[in-house]
């Protein structure tokens, strides 16, 4: 009697493959949630260090704006009164001032920018647009103040500001659904870092269990690659946060020295007159003084701190090592 002992058998190896496929499942199903984790994990790191990253680019977008409808806005009201401000007696000031001067492009662009940035904040610095923030910080002051208004976010700069996916990505996704070619939750630097689309197979038994144990495999590596692709993006990100600090000190360092300036400036304006020629010499050397801050801030505030790539810049490098910055903040 051959047949129950079949039977039998068939029994034994169909309860075995039952079981082995339950265990493939179970595997699968860990596998998966070891996946999602990893790939949640990530996403959150990305969100804390993009927001971490957007807000210290919009502390550095205050920073230029306050400077510039201030104490910019002060100096560029009083030195546009002078008249023959070539004419220095100190011959050492020649050379770095002689071709800035009331009707100089220099100084006409400056003027643009500081009265620019009077106008965003005319309802106050909480009224600007927190896009706008972020491309002040991340431009200069031609390209953000002179195209932005209140209430503008990115979507409504132009150039650089309003094509640079990254910029968009850092303010939240602010052109994302509106245009520029910038799918939501992606960005440009350091790659496409989107998460993963994990596929989670249903629980089949046999072929179908050792297929979701394979397609479980697959997302843990998807999940892998895209924790180190994360892991990238934020060293990236890390490092614009740390120069927009850098830079957002130097201008407040710089504004310390340019206050006092101005206030010597316009004190002996009001004392000499507007005739540049007849101030003493040092009274020139104030003027002179208030002249060549306003001209390195400016420089500082408009050195991009992102290339068009999103990634940061040479110039903005390069910046703190500057030998004539060092030598006005001595």
């Amino acid at each position: 009697m051959a047949i129950p002992f079949i039977i039998g058998a068939v029994a034994v190896y169909g309860g075995g493959k039952t079981i082995s496929a339950l265990d493939d499942m179970d595997t699968a199903k860990s596998i998966n949630r070891e996946a999602q984790e990893i790939a949640d994990n990530a996403t959150s790191r990305r969100e804390r260090t993009r927001k971490s990253t957007n807000a210290s680019l919009e502390n550095l977008g205050k920073t230029k704006i306050s400077i510039m409808k201030d104490n910019m806005k002060t100096f560029v009201d009083s030195f546009s009164k002078l008249k023959n401000v070539r004419n220095f007696k100190n011959s050492v000031m020649l050379d770095e001032l002689s071709n800035f001067n009331p009707q100089s492009k220099e100084f006409l662009d400056m003027k643009n920018a500081s009265f620019k940035a009077s106008e965003l904040a005319s309802g106050g610095m909480g009224s600007i647009a927190a896009g706008t923030l972020t491309a002040a910080g991340a431009y200069g002051a031609v390209g953000a103040f002179a195209t932005a208004s209140t209430g503008t976010a990115i979507a409504g700069l132009t150039g650089a500001a309003a094509t640079n996916a990254t910029l968009a990505w850092l303010g939240g996704g602010a052109i994302a659904a509106g245009g520029g070619g910038v799918a939501a939750g992606t960005m440009v630097l350091g790659g496409l870092v989107a998460a993963p689309a994990l596929v989670v197979a249903g629980l089949f038994l046999g072929d179908k269990a050792e297929t979701a144990l394979n397609d479980a495999r697959s997302n843990r590596d998807k999940a892998r690659k895209y924790e180190q692709e994360v892991r990238n993006l934020c060293s990236a990100m890390d490092a614009i946060k740390e120069k927009t600090i850098q830079i957002d000190d130097l201008l407040k360092k710089l504004d310390s020295k340019f206050s006092p300036a101005v206030s010597n400036m316009v004190n002996a304006i009001r004392y000499f007159g507007t005739d540049f020629s007849k101030f003493s010499t040092m009274a020139q050397d104030e003027v002179g003084i208030a002249m060549n801050l306003a001209k390195t801030i400016k420089t500082v505030i408009d050195t991009p701190l992102m290339n068009q790539q999103g990634e940061l810049s040479y110039e903005a490098q390069n910046l703190l090592t500057s030998r004539k910055i060092k030598v006005l903040l001595d």
